[in-house]
């Protein structure tokens, strides 16, 4: 169903995203819970097979944000049948990118000599546990497809659903498959990561049944070259983005190294503040997705005015719900770093962490909500651009100079966060105010490439619903 600019659309889309985010944090919460009852060995290599799980997802991501930008448009103008025909290529993209990936992980996965870099207890099993999660980024990947098409199409209570499915088997499952409970036999650590594949399995096979029950996948399914094209234009920026950021969270974790005997005491402040955030921005990046739906359906509609009041109006929503988030967690920084850590040095890292970081919240609501706006609209290239710039160029070499060459230390890492943070905000409020996403050729491409391929396969009008 088409949106409209409205707060009540605004809020129908972005609820069930938080509740859909708030799920999946505590399935990650259930893992790392479970794996912490076998030892810290496990529970190191649950953390480093749900990181690589994370670079498997990131075609399926990137692929959703290519989707998104192209079923909204065409939801916007009314075209059912191209919306379809993209969402019947988006899931055969995601089929064909990741089946040969994880069919090659689950019999090419390396084993404990090759996973040196990790203590040995580690390595020994995180090579039992990568094949067990190879297995399940296929699944994952159809259901983080069938989520951005959910989410395209005006549909998130489908994506609440599915993250329903997934929690329900996924923690429940955790503790019986790793303890043997209910006559099931006790795998330890494998349990979890059985519990994994088994529930998004589940959640992906739930996805396919809302499809189905929409007409979404009757019709053609043989590849379109062309739009497979136009989707990996939008795609690998969105990509390339999410890589970006995880690595740019690696170099300041190797910053933080070489801060002699204050590392452990700064890394373990960061890892505390970055858990804490990632509650706090799970309404930012729900509006962040809405942002996508509102913007790329009012330009499909060829109402581009609209289309920038819905940024900007999720972008306002967004400032507002995070800085109501952050400042009680600024009032009470130090309190809240208590309940984290009884380590004295490491609560008083944390506190520092909380209070820099909880200022620019409102400038990270910025970033979030108009990038998820220009990918929307197709402009995945300037969100890049943007968020990567402010990463490496600036926050990067300004934490690394703040930290090693002053006596800041720690500090100074935050500082360079919160700094880039800021200019992240304003650049991209810059970029969003500047309209060039509004009547742009990739916008254009993307609604008449739709047309003419759902024409060619003669499946009826652009404009029928």
């Amino acid at each position: 169903m088409p949106v409209r600019n409205s707060w009540r659309d605004l809020w129908r889309l972005a609820w069930p995203m938080v509740g859909a985010m708030f799920l999946q944090f505590l399935v990650g919460l259930a893992d790392v819970y479970v794996a912490g009852r076998f030892g810290p060995a496990a529970q190191g290599a649950v953390g480093f097979c749900a990181t690589v799980l994370f670079f498997f997802n990131v075609v399926g991501n990137a692929l959703g944000v290519g989707l998104v930008a192209v079923i909204a448009r065409s939801e916007g103008a009314g075209s059912a049948t191209a919306s379809a025909h993209a969402s019947r290529q988006g899931l055969l993209l995601a089929g064909a990118a990741m089946a040969p990936l994880s069919l090659l992980g689950m019999l090419a996965s390396p084993g404990p000599q090759a996973l040196a870099f990790l203590p040995p207890e580690v390595a020994i099993w995180t090579a039992e546990l990568l094949p067990w999660y190879a297995a399940a980024a296929f699944p994952q990947a159809v259901l983080v497809t069938a989520a951005a098409l959910f989410r395209a199409r005006g549909l998130p209570l489908w994506m609440l659903g599915a993250a329903a499915v997934v929690t329900a088997l996924n923690v429940p499952g955790n503790f019986a498959l790793a303890f043997g409970l209910g006559g099931l036999p006790a795998l330890g650590p494998l349990g979890i990561a059985a519990a994994t594949g088994a529930s998004l399995l589940a959640g992906a096979a739930f996805s396919l049944a809302g499809l189905s029950s929409h007409g979404i996948l009757r019709g053609s399914w043989r590849p379109d070259l062309g739009l497979a094209r136009r989707l990996a234009q939008l795609a690998w920026p969105a990509g390339l983005l999410q890589v970006g950021w995880h690595l740019g969270t690696l170099a300041l974790y190797a910053i933080l190294g070489r801060l002699g005997a204050s590392a452990v005491t700064a890394t373990a402040a960061l890892t505390n503040g970055l858990r804490i955030e990632a509650v706090l921005y799970l309404p930012a990046f729900a509006l962040n997705m809405a942002a996508g739906v509102l913007v790329g359906q009012a330009l499909g509609a060829g109402r581009p005015e609209e289309a920038a009041r819905a940024g900007w109006r999720t972008a306002g929503a967004g400032a507002t719900v995070l800085t109501a988030l952050a400042l009680p967690v600024f009032l009470w920084s130090r309190e809240l770093a208590g309940l984290i850590t009884p380590d004295p040095a490491v609560r008083e890292a944390t506190h520092l962490y909380l209070r820099c970081n909880m200022v620019s919240q409102p400038f990270m609501a910025l970033s979030v909500c108009l990038g998820g706006g220009l990918q929307g609209a197709g402009d995945t290239r300037g969100t890049m651009a943007v968020v990567l710039g402010a990463l490496w160029v600036l926050r990067i070499p300004l934490a690394a100079l703040l930290a090693l060459a002053t006596p800041l230390g720690a500090l100074g890492v935050w500082a360079a966060m919160v700094t880039s943070q800021t200019v992240q905000g304003v650049w991209m409020a810059r970029r969003f105010r500047r309209g060039a996403w509004r009547g742009g050729a990739t916008g254009r491409a993307v609604v008449t490439s739709q047309t003419q391929s759902t024409a060619g396969m003669g499946v009826g009008s652009s404009r029928e619903r």
